[in-house]
């Protein structure tokens, strides 16, 4: 979302609620003033008393006044009209709780900006913002849940009492729900644990079974000033990168330094250009860049995990507001560190080994990428099996000169950026400038379809195993995934696509409390009893409701169904605790069908993949 709409929504769920409360109260103050004004000047005359006096006592004291603190000589005033629980009282409290809960909304705003300016100084100061930010975030926005809910609990009674004199426990007891499940989100996310450590495909290389490629790092460790790394990990992704975040290799828990090397783009740098990439991760290690990430990384991902939770459930959105705008703000200072890092990494690297390496080396990463995507993408938009080998390496290796002469070259890579999973990296000119070295966009082409004569893939021994087992496991991956996704795109002729679609959409029954079953299949749910296939075409929309302990299948028809009626009633009697899974599966299935309506109507792409 943009700025301007997260601030928009933040304001809304920040200020609504309590402008609403203040107005109201205020509103009810003065009635309630004049009403008490009117029975005391009223009952004075009714008793014969001096209802003038009376009058100028009620104008210069109204009740709503005598509800904070006063004097001795007006307690027994107060205690008549502002007695504890008493309407008045309620207001008076209400209208106080809102008028300060708006001063606290601006708080929110104030400390949200700046704790951003303080990510913005350098990498030290974001995790001390991001530790206080989420700190002060959360408990701002649990009394905000809270004391916003106790505000929507008490203008559902008083929001109709008021006015209508009288008041519905239905919709009392629906907020007051409401909230308690806006405490309960927030309690999970509190509690909610981090998934475990990402698997990273790769072999970690060792030194016993690559010394003259850990030599030449440890040589450019010591030019750096560096401790080389603790691990050295070989694959096949198009990225080179170092961290010291804990990682998982095959399984087994790495920590300490790490340092990727991607064998496939290796074999396209020379030696001085991958000395160049080298040099420059090293730095990042060098510089701490790793080390504040590994510290930082988690607590960033328990706040993402956090503000997903909290998007999830109507009664926290404005906790989710403010967390999401500052998460925003992060975000900027962020990449603009990342960025300032980047081009220090580039720096050394220019210095140590030269401006040529590293420039020449981004463009030749640059192109691979892009080809390999591009490669990629084709293969999965194929709406067939893919039967033999993909042999994806085989075509990158052949395609890439083509590739980097095509019309659409430069242009690519203007838009793509180097990628890296964990820094933001700027555009490939302003690094160029930062070195003080560049090449012609007409020269790309030139310099990434170059091959080396040698490169650090002649320092591994075991490269070429790494890298053919890698990419075995790689296009196994990826078949099985393009099948399985041919699942969710076709709408089956033969028995071939039917087979495929049902490996993955099987038939799925349920049995209910009579013996007769619900069966939800691939083109649509065959009913109880009748055994009548309701077919995906002909539902709108599709829920199941509970109502008095009962569960009903509710469908929407496009057209009326057999009987003539454009809506259905289900019953499902009987499945108690299968209610769950059968929505889930109902869900997944009619997700697949509305997946393939929305692919049946853009023929001109599918024929376009088909060729």
């Amino acid at each position: 979302m943009g700025y301007t709409k997260v601030l928009f929504w933040l304001l809304l769920t920040l200020f609504l609620i309590p402008a609403i409360t203040l107005g109201f109260a205020e509103y009810g103050n003065r009635s309630l003033n004049q009403e008490y004004t009117q029975f005391f000047i009223e009952d004075a005359q009714k008793q014969h008393q001096d209802a003038g006096k009376l009058a100028g006592f009620l104008q210069e004291n109204p009740p709503s006044s005598v509800c904070g603190p006063v004097t001795e000589d007006l307690l027994n005033y107060k205690k008549a009209v502002c007695a504890p629980g008493s309407e008045l009282w309620q207001f008076y409290m209400m209208d106080n709780v809102a008028f300060w809960t708006l001063i606290a909304g601006c708080f929110v705003l104030l400390m949200i900006v700046l704790f951003s300016a303080l990510a913005f100084r350098n990498r030290k100061c974001q995790l001390l913002s991001l530790m206080l930010a989420r700190s002060f975030l959360m408990l701002a926005g649990s009394l905000e849940v809270i004391v916003q809910g106790a505000m929507l609990v008490w203008l559902s009674f008083w929001g109709t009492a008021f006015f209508t004199q009288t008041y519905y426990p239905k919709l009392v007891i629906l907020v007051g729900l409401m909230v308690l499940a806006g405490i309960y989100y927030i309690i999970k996310g509190i509690f909610k644990k981090l998934p475990p450590e990402e698997n990273i495909e790769g072999e970690v290389v060792s030194r016993e079974a690559a010394p003259a490629l850990w030599s030449r790092i440890d040589a450019l460790a010591a030019r750096v000033g560096t401790t080389p790394p603790d691990h050295v990990i070989a694959g096949i992704d198009t990225n080179f990168y170092v961290t010291e975040a804990p990682l998982r290799v095959n399984d087994h828990l790495l920590k300490g330094r790490k340092l990727y090397v991607s064998i496939p783009l290796l074999r396209q740098l020379t030696l001085a250009q991958a000395d160049g990439v080298m040099v420059h991760e090293l730095t990042h290690l060098h510089e701490g860049d790793t080390a504040s990430g590994a510290l930082l990384g988690p607590k960033l991902h328990r706040f993402d995990l956090y503000i997903a939770l909290m998007s999830e459930n109507v009664a926290t959105l404005i906790v989710y507001y403010p967390l999401y705008l500052y998460r925003m703000l992060f975000e900027l200072a962020w990449q603009r560190n990342s960025r300032e890092r980047e081009f220090v990494a580039d720096s050394n690297a220019s210095a140590l080994i030269s401006p040529a390496a590293i420039i020449e080396s981004l463009i030749k990463i640059s192109a691979y990428a892009s080809y390999r995507y591009e490669v990629e993408r084709d293969l999965f938009a194929n709406n067939a099996l893919h039967e033999s080998e993909l042999g994806i390496r085989k075509t990158i290796a052949a395609g890439l000169p083509a590739h980097v002469n095509s019309p659409g070259f430069i242009s690519a890579m203007r838009e793509h950026n180097v990628p890296h999973p964990f820094d933001s990296h700027p555009p490939l000119t302003e690094r160029m400038r930062n070195v003080g070295f560049s090449v012609e966009e007409t020269a790309y082409a030139a310099v990434a379809a170059e091959l080396p004569t040698e490169s650090w893939v002649d320092l591994m021994p075991i490269a070429d195993n790494i890298e053919q087992q890698l990419w075995q496991k790689y296009e196994r991956d990826f078949s099985s995934t393009h099948e399985e996704s041919l699942a969710w795109r076709y709408q089956p002729t033969g028995e071939e696509e039917t087979a495929l679609v049902l490996k993955y959409f099987p038939n799925v029954p349920f049995t209910l409390k009579d013996g007769s079953q619900v069966e939800i299949t691939w083109q649509g749910i065959v009913l109880p009893k009748t055994a009548e296939l309701l077919d995906w075409d002909n539902v709108k929309n599709i829920n199941v409701l509970r109502n008095f302990g009962r569960d009903t299948l509710h469908v929407q028809h496009v057209q009326p169904n057999a009987h003539g009626k454009k809506r259905s009633k289900i019953p499902l009697p009987g499945l108690k605790k299968e209610i769950e899974r059968f929505k889930q599966v109902l869900a997944w299935y009619w997700h697949r069908h509305q997946t393939v309506r929305s692919l049946l109507q853009q023929p001109e792409t599918v024929t376009q993949h088909d060729a």
